[in-house]
């Protein structure tokens, strides 16, 4: 994987986060197809995800899912296995070692829940992975995905969020591309990380 190359639902190695809680860890492999100011097209390969679902308001459904993921990551399954393609770095928070998720992690509203993913690090397989705990956590393969991006920074909240998704639809519909998925949010860094430095996205498969 060429280290040039980043962002979609983060992939290899686990890694702690960098200063004031924002992440300096490798992203998922794309390419970059065309650019337009905050609007991107990139072509993802294929991805082994974590996943799991939670009700609620959506600060608090999504922190709990993202503690989820990264407890599973950090050795929450039958394995105790620290889930890694190099040995993590490690956040010290007072006495206790905690390791952070890898960039992005991702948000989606579907149905009445938030479904909040990663990606896996690309030297498992689904039959290599260990089996987590927490039995909410599940495994599905993404394909190669062709998706439409727009940028943004700071503070995030679900109407942000809805207002981003529309601008970025409405380029789409600009330049002839077609969704093909629901939009997600891409977070790039804790959710306790200050907010004015905090780097987000909006993802949209296009068809």
């Amino acid at each position: 994987m060429k280290t040039t190359l980043v962002a979609l639902l983060a992939t290899v190695l686990v890694t702690g986060c960098g200063v004031l809680g924002q992440r300096t860890g490798e992203e998922a492999l794309f390419s970059t197809l065309s650019v337009d100011e905050n609007f991107e097209v990139r072509l993802y390969e294929p991805l082994i995800v974590a996943q799991t679902v939670v009700e609620g308001p959506y600060l608090l459904a999504t922190r709990t899912g993202y503690q989820r993921l990264t407890n599973y990551v950090s050795g929450n399954n039958l394995a105790q296995q620290t889930i890694s393609a190099n040995p993590p770095s490690v956040v010290r928070t007072g006495s206790k070692s905690k390791v952070e998720l890898t960039v992005p992690y991702y948000e989606e509203y579907l149905d009445g829940s938030w479904l909040v993913s990663v990606a896996m690090p690309e030297a498992y397989s689904l039959n290599t992975l260990p089996k987590p705990v927490d039995d909410t956590i599940t495994f599905t393969v993404l394909p190669r995905l062709k998706v439409a991006v727009v940028r943004f920074m700071g503070y995030r909240s679900q109407s942000l969020i809805s207002k981003k998704a529309d601008a970025l639809t409405q380029w789409m519909r600009q330049n002839r591309l077609s969704a093909a998925s629901p939009a997600r949010s891409a977070i790039y860094d804790s959710p306790w990380a200050i907010p004015m430095l905090r780097r987000h996205e909006i993802h949209i498969s296009v068809k």
